[in-house]
């Protein structure tokens, strides 16, 4: 009976041995399949290998990363590494990803060396990736969008007052990471929530378009887009600062040692600087959207030029002192002024613009003011049917006075694409023309004249329209019962 007690015991025992090593074995297969697909050993390509070869750097598309531009590529860090490459003696190349997991894999299977896509060191991926030593510091600040004194015309679609209750942090960001430790206070007073499918950049276009309230992105991105994007501000810093680094396979030490000394040589650090500094801006100072400047109104009296103003005005769907603002906006008044770009008068006129228009050198400032006249009446026509409002034509017309029709035309294109409303200007069309100044979007294939000043075209119809609406509201000094004289020909 008892040997029969000790089969029974020993084969529930063995039975039990099955079931576990089964059970070890699908929790372990599970966890393998949990793994993240670069977590396995690179291969081994080191610097022999890309010396007799090409240094291949996996990028993401940003631009303090890489980016395409019409003449040839750029980018903060892909510069960086070309200046590497260049000590190194050996070319390089870009290779372009759409993921940083993507990168990861395609850097441990060989098809790339480095990865630069604004990347902290990570403790919990030290076991499979190696890090170079920081080439810069960053600390997260929140990007809004100003407050706007202009009321939109209509409530419909996304607004520049859009409410921020919750700020958006891509998991993309170097501050997206396990242990990083942000500010006393700064995630309560407004909630953080991480973005697992869209990039720093993207989340950062969102905001500008209304689709977002707020966003983190770091320091150096503020300083960069800050130029570009006057709608949008940005706070002090809300975190410590965070290295950023490039990325290389454990299997490629002798790479690592070599950039990192090359990083952290005093002989290099000021060229390294150089790089940085192009891609950076001074931050402007916070506060509400400015709308115009100030004409400095002594009398009735606007200009020397205002009879001529208020003839040629006739011509004219608006008022003569749309002419007056932007005479005062182009030139403060000044006949003698002449552009970098060659645009004369107090109108500042382009040379192939005047002589469409029948303007000839030396010509009289009544002239240009006629001339000027006949341009914005062609403009008017020009986008009669596309804007029949006719206050909205306005503001077409004004950016296509400062910028050529072609421009605006792109710009309205981009409006639709980014289902903004193509017929309206503020907060539609003006933020199109913004993204104008960057490669992603003026290289697009319907966009068909290239890069434009975006925040020049957005500050011109908004001053001008300041200015015009100063000038309608200027005191008026009773009428005198003497004649009034024309304009003085000292100022032709």
């Amino acid at each position: 009976m008892r040997s029969a007690a000790y089969l029974l015991y020993g084969a529930f025992g063995a039975l039990l041995l099955v079931v576990a090593f089964s059970v070890f074995r699908e929790v372990r297969e599970a966890a393998l399949e949990e793994r993240l697909p670069w977590e396995v050993e690179g291969v081994l390509r080191d610097l022999d290998e890309i010396r007799a070869d090409t240094l291949r750097v996996l990028v993401l598309r940003d631009p303090l990363t890489w980016e395409e531009r019409p003449h040839g590529q750029a980018g903060m860090e892909y510069e960086l590494l070309e200046r590497f490459a260049d000590h190194l003696g050996t070319p390089v190349r870009a290779v372009p990803m759409d993921h940083p997991d993507s990168m990861l894999l395609a850097l441990q299977l060989g098809l790339g060396d480095v990865v630069a896509a604004q990347v902290p060191p990570r403790r919990d991926r030290r076991r499979w990736l190696a890090y170079s030593k920081p080439y810069r510091h960053v600390r997260p600040v929140l990007a809004t969008l100003r407050p706007d004194p202009l009321v939109p015309l209509d409530r419909r679609g996304p607004t520049l007052e859009a409410r921020v209750d919750t700020a958006e942090l891509s998991v993309w960001s170097p501050f997206a990471v396990p242990g990083y430790g942000w500010e006393k206070g700064a995630a309560d007073r407004i909630p953080l929530h991480v973005d697992p499918l869209i990039t720093p950049e993207d989340l950062l276009m969102e905001v500008l378009l209304g689709r977002h309230g707020a966003t983190v992105v770091t320091d150096a991105r503020a300083h960069y887009e800050a130029g570009r994007f006057p709608v949008l501000e940005f706070s002090a810093p809300i975190g410590p600062e965070q290295p950023l680094c490039f990325v290389l396979r454990r299997t490629a030490p002798q790479l690592r040692r070599v950039l990192d000394q090359w990083l952290e040589d005093p002989q290099r650090m000021a060229g390294h600087q150089a790089v940085m500094d192009r891609y950076a801006a001074p931050l402007p100072k916070p506060g509400p959207l400015r709308t115009r400047r100030m004409v400095p109104l002594q009398s009735d009296s606007i200009s020397p030029f205002d009879s001529w103003f208020k003839e040629h005005a006739e011509e004219l769907p608006w008022d003569w002192e749309l002419l007056a603002a932007m005479a005062y906006k182009e030139s403060r008044f000044d006949s003698t002024v002449t552009s970098r770009k060659g645009a004369q008068g107090i109108m500042q006129i382009m040379p192939r613009t005047a002589e469409r228009l029948g303007l000839q050198p030396g010509d009289a400032m009544e002239d240009h003011i006629a001339a000027a006249v006949r341009y914005l009446n062609k403009l008017d026509t020009l986008w009669r049917r596309a804007v029949p409002d006719r206050e909205q034509r306005l503001r077409f017309v004004l950016a296509s006075y400062n910028a050529g029709p072609g421009h605006i035309i792109d710009a309205q294109r981009l409006a639709q694409r980014l289902e903004l409303d193509p017929d309206r200007w503020e907060h539609h069309v003006e933020r199109a023309v913004l993204l104008l100044a960057k490669p992603r979007y003026y290289m697009l294939p319907e966009i068909r004249n290239g890069y434009c000043n975006g925040r020049q075209v957005f500050h011109y119809v908004r001053e001008v329209l300041g200015l015009q609406k100063q000038i309608k509201a200027r005191p008026r000094q009773p009428k005198s019962t003497s004649s009034s004289s024309a304009p003085e020909r000292a100022a032709e």
